[in-house]
C-alpha cells in the first residue's frame, strides 16, 4: 500500500507539521509504504514559490506509484496549493483522503469564497474517497456545507505520551504555546493577567510562539506585568517537552481551533489546562473535571478560571492527573495510526 502524503514542511511551524512529526515517531512510515511531499516551507515569497514549484514536479512522479493521495489541507492559500494536487490524482484515478485541519475553514468559506469560489470547493471535496475531521463539530459543518457526511471520518488529532516522571504541582508556571495574536486570544491573557499577578505574585507564564511579538511585549510593559513574563520565542524539542514538563498549568483561550495538538500535549504531560469552548476543544475538556473552559473573549471569566487553578494546588494536580489519564485513554497516537491504517485498507 503505497501512500503519498502531502502538506506543510515538517519544521513548518504549525499544527499541521506536529500531526506529520507524530505519524513518523509512531512509525506510521513502517506500516506503509509512506511518502511525505511538503508544498510549504517557511521563508521568503522566492523560497515559497521554489518549493512549491518543486512540490509540482516531484509530484508529476511520485503521484503514478502511489495507491493513496493523503492531504493535510487548511483554508484559504492552503486550499487552492492542495486542489492542483487534488484534481491531479483525481485524474489519474487515485485514492484521496482530504485531512481537513483549518481553524478557519469555515469563515473562510462562507465569508471569504465568492458563490464560484464555494462551488470549487465543494468539487475538490467531491474528488475525496475519504474527508478527515477533527472533532464532531467539524464533521456537521463539512456535512452540512460541502460534502455528504457517508465519506466524513472523525480522527482526532493525537499525541505520543511522555515516558513517566514526578510533575511538580506547587509551582504556579502557566505556560502558551502558539502564535502569538488575537486568534489564539493572546491580549485576552495579557488582559487578565495584571489581576491575576495581583494576587499571586510568585506566578510567572511562558509565551512560546512567535506571531505579534513585538505587540505583546509591548502590553504587557504597559500593564505593567513585564518582570511575571517570559517571551520564549518558537520553542520545539527538548526546550518545549523542559517547559512541559515543569509547568503546572497550560493556557489557551483561543477564538478559532480544530484539534490545537497544544492542548493534547499539555494534558498528556499532565498539565491543568485553562481554554476555551471552542473548535474540538471541548470534546477532550469536560470543564471541571480534567480541566477548565469559557468562552473565547471572556476576559473576565478567563482570569476567574486563572485565579481559580493558581489558587488550589489539590486543584491543579486533579485535573492534571485526569487530563492525562484521557489523552492515554483517547488520544494516544498508537490508536491514532491503526485508525489510518485502517481507513486506508478500506478504501
Amino acid at each position: 500500500m503505497n501512500v503519498l502524503m502531502i502538506g506543510a514542511g515538517r519544521d513548518v511551524r504549525g499544527g499541521v507539521s506536529s500531526v506529520v512529526n507524530g505519524y513518523y515517531e509512531a512509525g506510521l512510515d513502517k506500516k506503509c509504504d509512506l511518502t511525505y511531499l511538503p508544498t510549504m516551507e517557511d521563508g521568503n515569497k522566492f523560497k515559497k514559490l521554489v518549493v512549491a514549484a518543486g512540490a509540482r514536479i516531484r509530484f508529476e512522479t511520485l503521484i503514478r506509484k502511489a495507491d493513496i493521495l493523503h492531504v493535510h489541507m487548511s483554508s484559504d492559500n492552503s486550499f487552492y496549493r492542495k486542489a492542483v494536487f487534488i484534481r491531479k490524482a483525481y485524474r489519474e484515478g487515485k485514492k484521496i483522503v482530504i485531512h481537513m485541519h483549518g481553524s478557519t475553514f469555515d469563515l473562510f468559506y462562507r465569508e471569504r469564497c465568492s458563490e464560484k469560489q464555494k462551488r470549487q470547493v465543494r468539487r475538490i471535496f467531491a474528488m475525496a474517497d475519504r474527508v478527515i475531521a477533527l472533532s464532531d463539530d467539524w464533521k456537521a459543518f463539512l456535512a452540512k456545507y460541502i460534502c455528504t457526511a457517508d465519506k466524513i471520518k472523525v480522527i482526532y488529532n493525537a499525541v505520543r505520551i511522555p515516558g513517566t516522571y514526578r510533575k511538580d504541582y506547587a509551582n504556579r508556571n502557566m505556560l502558551f504555546l502558539g502564535i502569538l495574536g488575537q486568534r489564539k486570544g493572546t491580549y485576552d491573557l495579557i488582559e487578565a493577567l495584571p489581576a491575576v499577578f495581583a494576587r499571586y505574585p510568585d506566578a510567572h507564564i511562558y509565551f512560546g510562539g512567535d506571531g505579534e511579538r513585538e505587540q505583546a511585549e509591548r502590553l504587557c510593559r504597559a500593564k505593567g506585568i513585564a518582570e511575571q513574563v517570559t517571551f520564549c520565542g518558537w520553542v520545539r524539542g527538548r526546550e518545549k517537552q523542559r517547559l512541559l514538563r515543569t509547568c503546572s498549568v497550560y493556557v489557551l483561550p483561543s477564538y478559532h481551533e480544530g484539534m490545537p495538538m497544544s492542548v493534547l500535549e499539555a494534558m498528556s504531560y499532565g498539565m491543568a489546562v485553562v481554554s476555551t469552548y471552542t473548535g474540538g476543544i471541548p470534546h477532550v475538556i469536560a470543564d471541571g473535571e480534567n480541566g477548565l473552559l469559557c468562552e473565547a473573549g471572556d476576559v473576565r471569566k478567563l482570569g476567574e478560571l486563572l485565579d481559580n487553578v493558581l489558587e488550589s494546588e489539590k486543584l491543579r494536580e486533579q485535573m492534571g492527573k485526569q487530563a492525562a489519564a484521557a489523552i492515554a485513554m483517547r488520544f494516544d497516537i498508537q490508536k491514532v495510526i491503526d485508525r489510518l491504517l485502517t481507513l486506508y485498507h478500506d478504501m
